[in-house]
C-alpha cells in the first residue's frame, strides 16, 4: 500500500532547486549592480563577520561553495544562451584544435592553437588578497586590474617537438603555469605564438564562463619573442603564411579586450618565471 510520499518527494526536491535557482539569480543580479567600491566593503565584511574563508560562505549548517554555485548557475545562462542566434559582439572561442599536421587554415577557417598536451600547475582559487585593488572579482565581472600573461615557447630542433608555457596572473588570485606540447615539426616561432594565443583562448573563456564582457577586462603580455611582439603590434611584417594566420589568430584574440598591452622583456625574466 502506498502513502504517497514517494511521488510528492521528486515535486517538493524540484520547488527547492528552484527556488534556490531564485535565490542565486537574485544573488548574482544585486552582486552585478554593486560599484568596485561596494565590492571591496562587501568583501571586507564578510571576512570581519568570520563568513567568508577561501572563497567560501560559512553557515551554520556548514559550508557553502558561492563561487562553485554561482559558476553552475553562469553555465546554465550560458547553456540558454547558446540557442540564440550570437550578437555581431560574441567571442567565438575554438573548441578541439587540429593536429601539427593540419595545412594551413584559410580566410574562412580561423587558426586554433594546435595544443596536443597540456598540464596545469598551481590552482586558480585561493582567498584573495585583504589589499582593495588585489581581490578577486566576482561573478559576473571582470577583474579590475590587469591579467597578465608570461608567455614563452620553443622547439628541441627547428623544427621539431614543440613546446610552451605561460604564467596567468589572474587579480586577486594566485599564479598558475600552463605547460604545452606542439606535437612534431614546430619551429620556434610557430611555438611562441601557439603558446600566446592558447593563452588568450583561455582567458576569453574563462570571462566567458564568469558571463564577464572582454571589454571591461585589460590585459598585460609579457615575453621575449621580439617577433612575436612586434609582428603582432604592427611593427614587423610577417612574411611566411604559417606566421601570418597566427598573427592575424592573436591580433582577433586582442580585439574583444578593453585594453590589452604587449611587453617585450629579456630571457632570463621568462626562464625566472617558467623554467626555461
Amino acid at each position: 500500500m502506498s502513502t504517497g510520499a514517494g511521488p510528492n518527494k521528486p515535486l517538493a526536491e524540484d520547488a527547492n532547486l528552484e527556488g534556490a535557482e531564485a535565490t542565486l539569480n537574485a544573488l548574482a543580479e544585486a552582486i552585478q549592480q554593486l560599484s568596485p567600491a561596494q565590492r571591496r566593503r562587501l568583501l571586507r565584511r564578510l571576512r570581519t563577520a568570520g563568513l567568508l574563508d577561501s572563497d567560501e560562505l560559512l553557515t551554520d549548517r556548514g559550508r557553502l561553495q558561492v563561487a562553485p554555485a554561482l559558476g553552475l548557475l553562469a553555465q546554465r545562462r550560458s547553456r540558454r544562451a547558446s540557442q540564440k542566434p550570437r550578437g555581431a559582439g560574441a567571442v567565438l572561442i575554438p573548441a578541439n584544435p587540429p593536429h601539427e599536421d593540419h595545412p594551413v587554415p584559410t580566410q574562412s577557417e580561423p587558426y586554433r592553437s594546435a595544443v596536443s598536451g597540456k598540464v596545469v600547475k598551481g590552482a586558480p582559487r585561493t582567498e584573495a588578497p585583504l589589499e582593495p585593488h588585489g581581490m578577486a572579482a566576482l561573478p559576473g565581472q571582470a577583474p579590475e586590474q590587469p591579467i597578465v600573461v608570461i608567455f614563452d615557447g620553443g622547439s628541441r630542433g627547428n623544427p621539431g617537438q614543440g613546446y610552451g608555457s605561460y604564467a596567468l596572473r589572474w587579480p586577486g588570485q594566485a599564479q598558475q603555469i600552463v605547460q604545452l606540447r606542439f606535437g612534431d615539426r614546430v619551429t620556434n616561432n610557430e611555438a611562441e605564438y601557439d603558446t600566446l594565443i592558447a593563452a588568450l583562448e583561455a582567458i576569453l573563456q574563462r570571462l566567458q564562463d564568469a558571463q564577464a564582457a572582454p571589454s571591461t577586462a585589460k590585459v598585460e603580455i609579457r615575453g621575449d619573442s621580439l617577433l612575436v611582439i612586434n609582428q603582432v603590434k604592427g611593427l614587423w611584417e610577417a612574411k611566411e603564411p604559417r606566421l601570418q594566420v597566427r598573427r592575424d589568430r592573436a591580433r582577433s584574440l586582442l580585439e574583444p579586450f578593453g585594453a590589452w598591452q604587449l611587453i617585450h622583456h629579456d630571457r632570463e625574466h621568462s626562464v625566472q618565471t617558467l623554467g626555461h
